[in-house]
């Protein structure tokens, strides 16, 4: 087997599995499985992709899903991300016909067909394409269940049926991923009951995942964000790149991931914008270059950026002058936050999506509209702001109400 530096293994395994042509959700999780095994990899002292290494990457996560410490689907994701950089390191490209299974291969003719039909229905209902990719892959998981560990019919299907199958689908998702779960669930079942295949409501036996409560998103002050640049010493190369990183995420809300894949060719300095294809849902996204922005990527790229062939704009400061991981972004901000002392105490985020929030925390104040702010933060779609919603403390307080005219005594606040 060829030497071949890891992340330059991984950048052609993306580009060996393009003919496949993945959804963008899953090629982000390949992504995030791939980080996983640069970081184990740079844990144990190595740059090169190694069989040795990466089988042993397999095993200790085998057995942390025998511990419980992750979850089946994320083993075999793990799994899988090797695989496919095996099959590229020994024939230069991935047929993925060692590892391809059809998804609805097992289920009956009439399963399959109702499982299209759903698929077509959730098309019809404008979900987003992430929300009808899972809502389509849990209906199939239940059809699944219904047909291999119930053997029955749709139409004996019983509210006890249903009851079973929440702890048995359970094992495979994140407890935090199952309101999600359950609400695919009954999409699912609600059409069943309507086109009259079951005779019960099923969706009576899925239990409410409660109130949905509306996350406060965590955002840094104006004035934390320029004592954090201040802290960073620009005098080194180390200082100038994560100057230029930071302050890139501070001024456009960039993802971390898009920031690390930023190639040069991605900057038009004439025209002075940014256009890359987001990492995360392939969608196209132009951004204009600040002239702070500007300032911080040509200091970087002209007087400390390694002399490299790579396309990527950041890239390690030490040898091997590889392009950064998204290890390597939580690692820099951590490091300024807790150099200039802001948001230190208990569990509070410190990674570089606190950027991304604070921009859209200050459009909102600036009574920017949604929509303006979704097209910005490049959202496949606008719900995905309006989480953004609970940083706008002033007009929060604006839709408060007050006590008066409400009569309460002192027993009844007792």
């Amino acid at each position: 087997m060829k030497e071949i530096l890891l992340t330059e293994l991984v950048a052609q395994a993306k580009e060996a599995i393009k003919p496949i042509q993945h959804s963008a959700s899953t090629v982000y999780q390949y992504g995030l499985a791939w980080d996983e095994l640069i970081n184990f990899f740079e844990s144990n002292g190595q740059s090169y992709f190694s069989r040795e290494l990466a089988n042993r990457f397999v095993r200790e996560s085998k057995d942390s899903l025998y511990k419980g410490l992750i979850k089946n689907w994320r083993y075999k994701l793990r799994r899988l991300s090797v695989l496919i950089l095996l099959e590229v390191v020994e024939t230069g490209s991935y047929s993925w016909k060692l590892h391809y299974s059809n998804a609805n291969a097992t289920l009956s003719i009439d399963m399959k067909r109702l499982h299209v039909e759903y698929a077509e229905t959730l098309i019809r209902s404008g979900k987003g394409n992430g929300t009808r990719r899972f809502y389509e892959t849990l209906a199939r998981q239940f059809l699944k269940y219904v047909q291999r560990e119930l053997n029955k019919n749709i139409s004996d299907l019983r509210l006890d049926d249903v009851q079973k199958f929440i702890p048995y689908i359970a094992k495979s998702y994140q407890s935090t991923s199952m309101r999600t779960v359950l609400s695919a669930l009954r999409s699912f079942l609600k059409l069943l009951y309507k086109e009259g295949m079951t005779n019960e409501k099923l969706v009576l036996a899925v239990p409410s995942s409660g109130s949905k409560k509306t996350a406060v998103v965590p955002t840094i002050t104006q004035d934390e964000e320029k004592h954090l640049l201040q802290s960073i010493d620009r005098s080194t190369c180390i200082g100038k790149r994560n100057y230029a990183m930071v302050l890139l995420a501070m001024r456009t809300g960039l993802r971390s991931i898009d920031i690390i894949n930023l190639k040069l060719s991605n900057i038009d300095w004439r025209n002075k914008t940014i256009a890359i294809i987001q990492q995360k849902n392939g969608r196209p996204l132009t951004l204009p270059i600040l002239t702070d922005v500007g300032n911080a990527l040509s200091d970087y790229i002209l007087n400390a950026r390694p002399q490299n062939s790579l396309p990527y704009v950041f890239l390690r400061c030490q040898s091997p002058y590889t392009k950064m991981s998204r290890s390597n972004c939580y690692a820099i901000s951590c490091s300024i936050m807790k150099k200039a002392d802001i948001r230190q105490s208990g569990h509070q985020r410190k990674g570089f999506h606190i950027f991304r929030h604070s921009v859209a925390a200050r459009m909102l104040s600036q009574e920017i509209s949604l929509p303006v702010i979704s097209n910005t933060l490049g959202h496949s779609s606008m719900s995905s702001s309006k989480v953004y919603l609970s940083t706008d403390e002033k007009h929060l307080k604006a839709c408060a109400l007050t006590f008066q005219g409400i009569e309460v005594t002192k027993e009844e606040l007792l």
